[in-house]
């Protein structure tokens, strides 16, 4: 069986707290494990923050939306906004050292892509980007 919900929120860092509330319920709920968990809320978190940055601007007339689909084997998380998008295997061409301690940021992408099972970058027909998030839970619940 799987569920599905859908937190919708206007660009501003504010409410990142809720989609965090929202995201770590479901995930103590499905039964992850505590380190796959912090890898889940953290990549959640950065998505959705790199959405109101880059995607909307952080215009708060511009929402992000988070699709959290639970499923027997797997928590699957989409996030959306309303900008340009960027070409994802072109920046992985060019990606940046994140080893870098000199440069305070740049290191999304490449915390998520450690962190998850799978992450896609999707432009959207109508304009925006989706970025779908995956997480398997194994049988003992990591």
């Amino acid at each position: 069986m799987s569920a599905d919900i859908l937190v919708a929120f206007p660009s501003e860092y504010k409410y990142l707290n809720l989609v965090d509330l929202v995201c770590n319920e479901i995930i103590d709920g499905m039964g992850f494990q505590h380190e796959a968990a912090n890898e889940i809320a953290i990549s959640v978190i950065e998505a959705c923050t790199n959405a109101l940055e880059h995607g909307n601007k952080c215009c708060p007339e511009e929402n992000v939306h988070v699709i959290f689909s639970m499923q027997p084997d797997r928590l699957v998380v989409e996030i959306q906004d309303h900008g340009e998008g960027f070409d994802f295997k072109d920046y992985l061409k060019h990606i940046p050292d994140p080893t870098n301690i000199h440069k305070q940021r740049g290191r999304g992408i490449f915390i998520m892509k450690r962190m998850m099972d799978a992450l896609i970058f999707e432009m959207l027909p109508d304009g925006g980007m989706k970025v779908k998030l995956e997480k398997m839970l194994s049988k003992n619940g990591n």
